[in-house]
């Protein structure tokens, strides 16, 4: 189960997909209209233009870079390139990491590491300690955490660095909404263009820049692993409007901070307001919040108001009555605390 199925439903407000509440920036909006009038050539199958402007922006090499169709295409993409025995990842966590394992490496064992609610599901302190004793092929984290949206802090990162190195773990880091968390001075791509590490960090454009229709997404990692990725993807896998776009978004320094505060500002009343309303609320750093209610068709009254959240009741380790909201505008947001005041 995804978040932004609007289809077949009438839907006036989606709090079930974490995009950028400001929607996509003028620069993009224009990039978009201009590729309009490239439709009639192919797209450029080795995205010059784009890994250029992504290298200049991280300080890295462009070989670095392996540009994908979302992180939809990459991740399997990257299971299937590493071809792990076995992969540790978390619970709750992502659900497409363990479909992607077991469609990418069906024979690959894997052990879930749970995190817990008293914990507010933050990662646990033996982690260090699992991997040395596990020594999977493959860690999978996400940072910040889906569906709760903690942080792992740079310090954290640098300590389960570590611990895969000596354990022989490539580490995989899904920094999707790492941006709008405003955590991007923690990036693992920092450390990747310091030192060689066994680690590709993977981010997408769709939820920074509110372009889920798009689907650009692109991964990190050293330049011999990037070219074995490379050499998994199909060609022209990324259409002209997503390579317009990827290269569009590299001047919005000022958008991003202004996304981060609004998201800031906006998760602490629609957190404030979530316990007012006797929910049980998880501290989040991300432009999403986990909540808990005893109300366990919570999510189908708000659907029958047009309003649509995300029902994590499928995620390993959480059950019927957890839920996951958006932060959108304070509009947007209230609307929604407005019908849950009603539903009460």
């Amino acid at each position: 189960m995804h978040g932004g199925n609007i289809y077949g439903n009438e839907i006036e407000y989606d709090f079930s997909v974490n995009l950028n509440p400001l929607g996509p920036p003028k620069s993009v909006r224009d990039a978009l209209a201009a590729a309009l009038n490239h439709v009639e050539e192919y797209p450029d199958p080795e995205y010059r233009e784009l890994r250029r402007g992504l290298a200049n922006y991280w300080q890295l090499a462009e070989e670095q870079l392996v540009p994908g169709n979302g992180a939809s295409e990459l991740i399997p993409v990257i299971i299937r390139t590493l071809s792990p025995k076995s992969c540790m990842v978390t619970a709750p966590c992502y659900s497409g990491y363990e479909t992607a394992l077991n469609a990418a490496a069906p024979s690959c064992r894997i052990h879930r590491i749970p995190l817990r609610a008293e914990d507010d599901f933050t990662l646990p302190e033996n982690i260090c300690q699992e991997i040395a004793r596990v020594k999977p092929n493959l860690l999978i984290l996400t940072n910040p955490n889906n569906p709760n949206g903690k942080r792992i802090s740079a310090n954290r990162l640098r300590e389960i660095v570590d611990a895969c190195r000596t354990a022989g773990t490539v580490l995989l880091v899904d920094e999707c909404f790492l941006a709008l968390s405003g955590g991007d001075e923690d990036s693992l791509i920092h450390c990747i263009r310091s030192e060689a590490l066994p680690a590709v960090v993977l981010r997408a454009f769709t939820k920074t820049f509110a372009i889920p229709g798009v689907r650009l997404g692109y991964a990190v990692c050293s330049a011999p692993t990037a070219e074995r990725i490379r050499r998994e993807l199909p060609e022209w896998n990324l259409s002209v409007f997503a390579q317009y776009t990827g290269t569009a978004a590299g001047g919005t320094s000022g958008y991003l901070a202004a996304s981060v505060e609004v998201i800031a500002r906006e998760r602490e009343f629609l957190s404030e307001e979530l316990e007012k309303l006797g929910f049980r609320v998880f501290p989040s750093d991300a432009n999403y919040i986990l909540f808990q209610s005893r109300d366990r068709e919570l999510h189908q009254k708000l659907l029958d108001k047009g309003i649509l959240i995300r029902d994590c009741r499928d995620y390993h380790g959480l059950t019927a009555g957890f839920y996951r909201t958006a932060v959108r505008t304070h509009r947007e947001n209230t609307a929604l605390l407005q019908c849950l005041r009603n539903i009460k």
